[in-house]
């Protein structure tokens, strides 16, 4: 009985390390999983060789641009780069808005989020236009967050930069 024991406990333990394997070798970082990417280099070599404009894959409210993987990840410089490719500045976050995601998501203090805003609206992101959907950017802070003071400010910014 003992022995059956011990040949179970060793059979189990060696398919759960099995399958942790396969399930560590699934999500390594790629453009389908950028979210796993540890560096910006990292990023960047993910996401070589693709369309730079394209949607990648929609995870639940999420929809996963190059973009907004380097937003995700806060790699400004790899955005920079990005938009000067054509990435589509607002598109890409919660229900594909970029802009209304890096104004609402309280990640990082209004001073952070604010260089975000900026270089998004420098590269064509704008407050009453809609990325994806019917509703613009603004109607989408609005309705869905409030006159918060975090988001009113960053929209005066995003005002102030043009967009």
């Amino acid at each position: 009985m003992r022995l059956t024991t011990l040949a179970a406990t060793g059979l189990m333990l060696g398919l759960v390390a099995l399958s942790g394997g396969r399930d560590a070798a699934a999500l390594e970082c790629n453009e389908k999983n950028p979210d796993i990417c540890t560096t910006c280099e990292e990023l960047r070599k993910a996401y070589s060789g693709g369309d730079i404009k394209s949607i990648r894959q929609v995870r639940g409210r999420s929809v996963w641009t190059p973009l907004y993987a380097a937003y995700f990840k806060d790699c400004p410089e790899l955005a920079a780069r990005y938009l000067g490719m054509g990435a589509h500045p607002a598109v890409g976050g919660m229900e594909g808005d970029l802009l209304a995601t890096v104004i609402s998501w309280d990640r990082w203090e209004v001073p952070k989020r604010a260089e975000w805003v900026q270089m998004l609206v420098r590269g064509g992101a704008r407050l009453d236009s809609p990325p994806i959907t019917d509703r613009t950017t603004r109607q989408r802070l609005m309705q869905e967050y409030g006159q918060r003071d975090d988001i009113m400010a960053l929209i005066k910014i995003a005002e102030d930069a043009g967009g």
